[in-house]
């Protein structure tokens, strides 16, 4: 099924126009003598090299691709920080072009190992039960395996400001699929950052979102989620979501939409599209009706 039309078959011959990563064909450009490729569950992902600078391509489905721009243009709403990524084309198959975040000199891990170093040390057989990997994918126990590692206060503080932020944006958007593996820290000279958000493709999802508030939270309801973060956290995060609830709300998904298809330069087939517009809309509903319910009951 073809879930996305293009409005022409005019790809660039350069990634970047200007400080924009623009849909290219990487057919007409690159060497593929130079292409490494490696496997990411379903996916396969090459990389390679271009002017001193590493690229990643992703083949993914159509329903993908539009998933994660539409993902990619609410991030930039929010002015949560996103991966700098593109549509592409590769041996005829289209996909997700990305430039990696890192420098030279830069370190990165990711959460999975943060905690399998936390809790289990070396022994990698006590990550393979998933359910028991789940339960730490968590808000709580990431804050206390970053507490372990830094100990400067302002390092945690800022590391979980920046997964709290992802946390409230998978809970707007329904993203279920927010493992420990795909958020990642970033060890500079002087910083430690989290990773610009990516791989946001499976959002409006019917069941929950993956992070959770603490422990108890693997597979429990997302307004279950909401209730506990906001009992828990302070005046700041609870306003935040509102407020990334409200911008939402006043935007509109049409509008989010009908941007998503004007940067990327296609159109999302109508069915597609009223299905991503009837679950974002439920979404937001659903939410402003939890924030209607907290407000009466203070």
């Amino acid at each position: 099924m073809v879930l996305i039309h293009f409005k022409h078959d005019k790809f660039n011959d350069k990634i970047f126009i200007g400080d924009y990563m623009k849909m290219v064909n990487l057919d007409k450009i690159i060497n593929k003598d130079n292409l490494i490729p490696n496997f990411k569950g379903s996916h396969t992902i090459y990389n390679f090299k271009m002017d001193n600078d590493t690229y990643y391509f992703k083949e993914v489905p159509n329903r993908e691709l539009v998933m994660e721009m539409i993902s990619k243009s609410i991030a930039f709403l929010l002015g949560i920080p996103y991966l700098k990524e593109s549509i592409a084309i590769l041996n005829d198959k289209y996909g997700l072009l990305s430039k990696s975040y890192l420098k030279d000199d830069d370190k990165s891990y990711n959460l999975h190992n943060l905690m399998q170093n936390y809790f289990y040390g070396n022994n990698d057989d006590e990550l393979l039960d998933y359910r028991k990997l789940a339960s730490l994918n968590n808000l709580e126990d990431i804050w206390f395996a970053l507490e372990d590692r830094y100990e400067d206060k302002n390092i945690v503080k800022n590391l979980m400001d920046g997964i709290t932020n992802i946390f409230m944006f998978d809970l707007l958007v329904g993203e279920s699929d927010r493992t420990l593996r795909n958020i990642e820290i970033i060890e500079s000279y002087n910083t430690v950052t989290i990773a610009p958000l990516y791989d946001t493709s499976s959002i409006l999802a019917d069941k929950s979102t993956a992070l959770g508030v603490d422990e108890n939270d693997y597979l429990k309801s997302d307004l279950d989620k909401l209730d506990k973060f906001i009992e828990n956290s302070d005046t700041a995060y609870k306003e935040k979501f509102y407020s990334y609830l409200n911008t939402l709300d006043s935007i509109g998904i049409e509008k989010i939409i009908e941007e998503t298809e004007r940067e990327n330069d296609f159109i999302i087939d109508n069915n597609l599209k009223n299905e991503i517009i009837t679950k974002f809309n439920s979404r937001i509903n659903m939410f402003k009706e939890h924030e209607k319910r907290v407000s009466i009951s203070k």
